[in-house]
């Protein structure tokens, strides 16, 4: 039986202070690269060489020891660490790819991707057969010897790809796609080869070619699964991980899912980055991840697990083996020159141009990780010496240097197509409130302005992935009223299923999706709708309260107090009822205002082609009673700064892709009349929309002089947005 060493409390300790060296030395590289206008994986390789045997295991020998002891047991924690790593920013890398751009790119990355293999694969055979014997561990396996050194030539390395195309941004571009999509088949070729050269060298592996079947049967299997199972099985999934009481349930799940999946693809004779990738490309699609979910994997994965991960893999290079060898030059130029080669040729046969097609050969050139795991794994095989194993590690850290370098100056020579142009300005259009992705929260007790609060929040959700939610929270005074209250409604919502009928009315005759209706009851109606909104809602559309001025009432101050998202509270005048055609908007230029013209505009898209939005700016210079009527400088130079081409683009970002009719105001200011006011009364509009800040004091609703009065003495029904600033 065998014995098992239990972990050590110096074990523990050993591996918090490595883990802590290696996240301040990463940071710290990836900030002095960053200032010089490089990628921050370049600093955080470098990380890994400094507090390797490159440098702190060289000049201080006896404390470099002391911290990353020879202890096989010491050296698995950090691995495990580090496999954890490769497999987020995987997951990452798929859930920043857009699948979908395959249909038209497919043919380009497939070409270059078969180019890239075979071309660095010919090269590196060719090598291998001529290489002196002192290199080759078995002399009389020269050619497996020269088929495994073609492998690791030809072989790139996902996780450093990836954290590349992150670093600058590329992964929307086509050419990033292209490169991803390469590389997943490079990659997935190349781990299929090493399973048969494995199971060769090595006979109790099994036979290699059945070994390689099974693997191509298996991936082929999982990717079918992913897109005809996984992912339709995951939509209500995460549908129903939102509703979990407890917090962040979508993020375990997403989580265990990718561990899943890379442990199946790890399985079946593939690298479990492969399944790492295809789980985050299968999510993506998504409709119910949560924006702010996915900022807090994304900054856990590249601020912590990604650094570590990359100094772990310059921690375990030995520069002073293999400096001033003339090998390694050879080595590293047919590498990078079949690379460089393949790839290229490859691109531009694929109907890429020549910039497009260097830039992929240089993405690709990349071994990082993955050449380190080939030159372990030859060397446990007994494929390769000591020497060549260092001199392969070397290939993997230089290329991996090489590549983000390279990168940034050939994409400054790649021109921008106007797909693609309309796209990432689609992307960077979307501002505060994402149409297809909106998930709107109205609560209501059944009054008139929770009606069109409710109608409000239906129209401007008609793109949307996510039905409204309509949530009634019944009010008990103490704990018997409580459980009373769960077997006998309070009175004041006993005209809700009316109101629940008529707002379901209004979704079947403008065909939109019907809402989802949940009832409580509580103590603390404001709690009990905060806890709702943090389940992942972007806007809470809330009637005002009953009285005839203002929007003031006890729970609306709790409510904006605590929200942990926008509120859009509706004050209904006049005869509109939530199907508002003509908004007036004004601004004045600060955040605030912005965000109600962005409110505006996305209303009026699902309202349809005959809404419009009226933007009104007031001057900010009085005329003096002497002077004409005539419009003040400052009014002119905002109405002039708006109307002309990109103007509107300046004052937010939606003007870039919407089709909305958009009208440009620009008001004389009034000592005797409010400028708004007039116009609001003049009968060209249906609604105000006003962007508004909370400036309460001793907890009492103030949202400012000029929306206090407006929301008083308007005769046409206002909508106060109250932005959430920490979102």
């Amino acid at each position: 039986m065998e014995q098992v060493h239990p972990l050590t409390g110096h074990n523990i300790t050993l591996f918090l202070l490595q883990l802590a060296a290696l996240l301040v030395v990463a940071r710290l590289g990836a900030e002095v690269v960053k200032r010089m206008g490089l990628p921050t994986v370049v600093g955080e390789l470098a990380a890994g060489l400094l507090l390797g045997p490159t440098v702190f295991g060289h000049f201080f020998p006896n404390r470099f020891a002391a911290l990353f002891p020879p202890d096989v047991m010491q050296r698995n924690l950090l691995e495990i660490v580090s496999w954890l790593g490769m497999v987020m920013l995987l997951m990452l890398t798929g859930l920043e790819t857009d699948v979908r751009l395959l249909k038209n790119l497919g043919r380009a990355a497939l070409v270059a991707s078969v180019f890239g293999m075979a071309v660095p694969f010919v090269f590196g055979l060719g090598l291998g057969l001529w290489m002196p014997a002192r290199y080759v561990a078995q002399p009389d396996h020269k050619l497996l010897f020269a088929l495994f050194l073609a492998t690791a030539m030809s072989i790139s390395a996902m996780p450093v790809i990836a954290k590349i195309l992150l670093d600058l941004d590329l992964t929307k571009r086509n050419i990033g796609v292209v490169i991803l999509s390469a590389g997943v088949v490079d990659d997935t070729t190349g781990w299929l080869i090493l399973a048969l050269i494995a199971g060769v060298a090595d006979p109790t592996r099994g036979s290699g070619v059945t070994t390689v079947l099974g693997a191509l049967v298996g991936t082929a299997l999982f990717v079918a699964a992913g897109a005809f199972v996984l992912y339709p099985a995951l939509r209500p999934a995460f549908r129903i991980a939102t509703r979990f009481e407890s917090k962040e349930t979508d993020l375990v799940l997403m989580l265990v899912f990718t561990l899943v999946c890379a442990a199946v693809t790890d399985k079946i004779g593939v690298h479990a980055v492969f399944g790492a990738f295809v789980a985050g490309c299968v999510m993506r699609q998504i409709p119910h991840l949560r924006p702010e979910m996915l900022h807090k994997l994304e900054s856990v994965a590249l601020a912590i697990f990604a650094p570590i991960f990359f100094g772990i893999v310059g921690l375990k290079v030995d520069l002073w083996k293999v400096l001033g060898g003339r090998m390694l030059l050879i080595v590293l130029v047919v590498a990078t020159a079949g690379k460089l080669v393949g790839c290229t040729a490859g691109s531009l046969i694929g109907g890429l141009r020549i910039w497009e097609s260097i830039s992929i050969a240089v993405a690709m050139n990349a071994r990082g990780a993955m050449g380190l795991v080939v030159a372990i794994l030859g060397l446990s095989l007994g494929l390769l010496t000591e020497e060549m194993y260092s001199i392969i590690v070397m290939v993997s850290i230089v290329t991996s240097f090489m590549a983000p370098v390279l990168l940034r100056v050939t994409m400054k020579m790649v021109r921008m197509t106007e797909d693609e142009a309309a796209r990432i300005a689609a992307e960077a259009a979307k501002g505060v409130f994402d149409p297809v992705k909106l998930r709107a929260l109205v609560p209501t007790a059944g009054g008139p302005n929770a009606l069109v609060a409710a109608r409000l929040a239906l129209w401007m959700s008609r793109q949307s992935a996510h039905p409204v939610t309509v949530l009634y929270v019944d009010r008990a005074s103490s704990r018997l009223d409580f459980l009373r209250r769960r077997f006998k409604r309070n009175p004041a919502g006993l005209n809700l299923g009316q109101h629940l009928d008529r707002i379901k009315e209004v979704a079947a005759e403008a065909k939109l999706p019907v809402p989802v209706v949940r009832q409580q009851v509580s103590r603390d109606v404001a709690g009990l709708i905060e806890d709702e909104a943090a389940r992942g809602y972007d806007v809470i559309f809330v009637g005002a309260s009953g009285s005839r001025r203002g929007v003031r009432g006890e729970m609306l101050e709790k409510l904006i107090d605590r929200a942990p998202c926008h509120i859009a509270i509706v004050k209904q005048r006049g005869e509109g009822d939530g199907m508002y055609r003509r908004m007036l908007v004004p601004v004045d230029g600060s955040f605030f205002s912005r965000v109600a013209v962005e409110f505006a505009v996305r209303y009026a898209e699902g309202v349809g082609d005959d809404a419009e939005v009226t933007v009104a700016y007031v001057a900010d210079v009085r005329p003096e009673p002497t002077e004409s009527r005539a419009l003040p400088d400052s009014g002119l130079r905002a109405m002039i700064a708006l109307s002309k081409e990109g103007g509107l683009e300046k004052l937010s970002p939606v003007f870039r892709t919407t089709k909305v009719k958009t009208n440009l105001i620009v008001k004389d200011p009034d000592p005797q009349k409010h400028p708004i006011l007039e116009e609001a009364g003049s009968g060209k509009y249906d609604l105000i929309v006003l962007g508004a800040e909370n400036r309460a004091i001793h907890h009492r609703l103030f949202f400012g002089a000029e929306n206090e009065l407006l929301v008083e003495e308007s005769r046409i029904s206002v909508v106060l947005v109250v932005p959430k600033l920490s979102t």
